[in-house]
């Protein structure tokens, strides 16, 4: 069975939470139950999510950017959302990782925004936007309401 205790600093009632999971560990442990416990910062959101791929689609929309074409070719042009999605989150994590592709060439190893915290979602979120205001991208409504609706969760986390 899988318990997740959730503890906001601002929740009055965060010490009866505490003792809760405290006592359900010592209570399977007791009874000779392994137990994994994984202290960690809160995942992304929803909304952070959609606010990621409204600003991607604006910058695919107006970006052009150097990148092989489905032949191999080099190319400097639009890329879709995925494209950017991959190019900016290995910038995002230090461009440090690469492998070779199997049919030749290197592939970026960009890094798994789902298991983003919160407050790194965030700093990803700024990074691209600060990107693609520095290329001039328009931001749409779309991106701005997305913005606009994940910036409070993005403060309290």
């Amino acid at each position: 069975m899988k318990r997740l205790f959730v503890m906001r600093h601002d929740n009055p009632q965060r010490l009866v939470i505490a003792d809760r999971a405290i006592a359900e560990l010592l209570e399977r442990v007791g009874v000779g139950q392994d137990t994994e416990v994984e202290i960690r910062e809160p995942r992304r959101t929803l909304d952070a999510n959609a606010c990621m791929w409204a600003t991607l689609g604006d910058i695919a929309a107006q970006v052009d950017w150097p990148h092989t074409n489905g032949k191999g070719e080099w190319a400097i042009a639009r890329m879709p959302a995925e494209s950017w999605k991959a190019v900016l989150t290995a910038a995002f994590e230090g461009e440090t990782r690469m492998a070779q592709g199997v049919g030749g060439g290197s592939v970026m190893l960009g890094a798994r925004t789902s298991q983003y915290s919160r407050r790194k979602m965030g700093e990803f979120i700024e990074f691209t936007h600060a990107f693609g205001a520095e290329r001039g991208v328009r931001w749409s409504a779309k991106a701005e309401d997305e913005l606009a609706m994940w910036a409070p969760v993005r403060r309290v986390a």
